[in-house]
Order: structure tokens, then sequence, then C-alpha cells
């Protein structure tokens, strides 16, 4: 009988943890890599949210740098300029991008370059109490030159 007991509590205990399981999937995170003497870099990604509810990514903790903020782009005074946000919501059953010129995960006070091809620990912290560890590879980003057309 103590055999029985112990199968069906480790079943429950598989469901149980089954049950509890992440609703949130990162995917295609990355790290902007920096030349020497830069101060600041940031992380992209897709967040994946299965729930029925939204989500909200509330905060990032790395040892990189000496600050990890969430920061998006927004227009003011006809410029483009980078503003510190709370927390950045992904919508129930959707997904929310986190990339350049929008909203990103800002390292500031970096304490060594970011080099292409080594890779960051990133924890990302949610409403919902989980916590996701990702291991995010640092890639070389080149900002494309946009084309001038002359029409004379």
């Amino acid at each position: 009988m103590k055999l029985t007991n112990s199968l069906i509590l480790t079943v429950a205990l598989l469901f149980s943890t089954l049950s509890n399981a992440t609703v949130l999937n990162i995917e295609d995170a990355y790290v902007r890599a920096t030349p020497p003497h830069t101060q600041n870099s940031a992380a992209f990604m897709l967040i994946n949210n299965s729930s029925d509810e939204p989500l909200t990514l509330i905060s990032a903790s790395s040892d990189i740098a000496d600050r990890v903020e969430l920061h998006s782009h927004i227009m003011s005074d006809g410029m483009m300029k980078m503003r510190q946000v709370e927390s950045i919501t992904v919508d129930a059953k959707g997904s929310t991008e986190l990339r350049p010129g929008s909203f990103h995960v800002m390292f500031l006070g970096l304490k060594s370059p970011l080099t292409e091809g080594d890779s960051v620990n990133l924890k990302l912290h949610f409403s919902n109490g989980d916590e996701i560890v990702i291991d995010a590879p640092i890639k070389k980003i080149t900002m494309q030159k946009k084309t001038m057309k002359h029409t004379h």
C-alpha cells in the first residue's frame, strides 16, 4: 500500500508542477555588442504570453552593468527620445517585441565591453511572480544608412 500512496503523491506533484509551468516564452533574445569605452547597451527579444491574462515585465537584472532598466523610445518635440518605463505589457495570448527604436532592456554603466560571440545572463521579472533567466548572445548590430534619392 505504501508504494501506491507514494506513486499517487509523485503523480500529483508532477501534475502540480506542470500546471504551474510558466506561461511566458522568450524568443530571439540578443544583446548589442559595444566598442571599447562604451558605457551602455541594450537587449532585445520577443516575449510570448500563452495565458488568458495580460502579464507585465516589471524589471530586469544582470551583473554586466551598474543599472538595468526598461526603456522605450517616444517622439517628443519632433525628436525621437529614449525614456525609462515602469513596465512592459504582454497581452493575453499575445506577444511583445523588444526591438531597436521601441521597447528594450537597457544596460547602464557597463562593467566591460560586450564582445560579439559572448553571451549575457539576464533575469526578467514579471508581474505574476515568474522570473525567467536567459543567456542572450551578444551580436554586432550595424545601423543601416538610408539611401537618399536626388531628383533634378
